[in-house]
């Protein structure tokens, strides 16, 4: 189920990026060649937040202890580092592979599977890279901006590397229904926790216009992470 979703996701994204490839221009400014669509979904996914994940983020964040809020979040990190190793890797990055490898060993021992993020006062503290970066770094270009439904804002290669990341997620792995999905949205609240006050901040920052507040903002950071990227930071 999980692959079809992804599979689904990919054929999407690869097909909206051949629609669109007259009319952009992806590396440069902030184009929207499918802002109608774009806005659907992005009120759809305002709506979603507001009636679904910020409650039950609320809930999960008033009825569990910090220290169990944190040992989740590092469990799932340590989880994440998995993606983070072989897109290292993939990049031709092996110093930085090799790093994340062995926190990735140290916190999955002695942190108890994650639980405890022992890696970080070692010296070994956490990065972050993608198949989206990778494909950016192999140079692919970005294609035009798409809002993602629940995931947001993307770009066309970012919303394949989103589907490529999830083959490095271990709950897709799962074999029961059940437990891989219970997996998927115990992530997604633990990650929606962490942003809590985040709808009320946009508001504050947009004045209005969240829409292209969240697109521009969405552009600026993508371009600078891989200046840094290619530069091989």
């Amino acid at each position: 189920m999980a692959r079809t979703g992804v599979a689904v996701i990919m054929v999407a994204a690869m097909a909206l990026s051949g629609c669109a490839t007259t009319a952009m221009r992806p590396a440069h400014g902030a184009d929207d060649p499918l802002k109608p669509m774009n806005k659907k979904i992005f009120v759809f996914n305002e709506h979603l937040d507001r009636v679904l994940l910020k409650p039950t983020a609320d809930a999960y964040v008033g009825m569990t202890p910090l220290p169990l809020r944190r040992g989740v979040s590092d469990f799932f990190a340590n989880l994440d580092d998995i993606r983070v190793i072989i897109n290292e890797a993939l990049e031709g990055r092996g110093g930085p592979a090799a790093l994340e490898t062995a926190r990735f060993l140290v916190n999955s021992t002695l942190g108890l599977l994650g639980v405890i993020d022992v890696a970080t006062p070692l010296g070994l503290p956490a990065h972050n890279a993608g198949f989206g970066e990778t494909l950016g770094v192999w140079g692919v270009r970005s294609g035009p901006y798409i809002v993602l439904p629940l995931f947001g804002p993307s770009d066309v290669r970012d919303a394949i590397g989103l589907g490529l990341d999830s083959f490095t997620n271990p709950p897709t792995y799962l074999s029961d229904p059940s437990a891989m999905w219970g997996t998927y949205g115990a992530q997604l609240v633990n990650k929606r926790s962490h942003y809590l006050h985040q709808g009320l901040l946009l508001r504050l920052a947009a004045a209005g216009h969240e829409y292209t507040f969240v697109r521009d903002a969405f552009w600026q950071k993508r371009r600078a992470l891989m200046r840094r990227r290619r530069a091989g930071h």
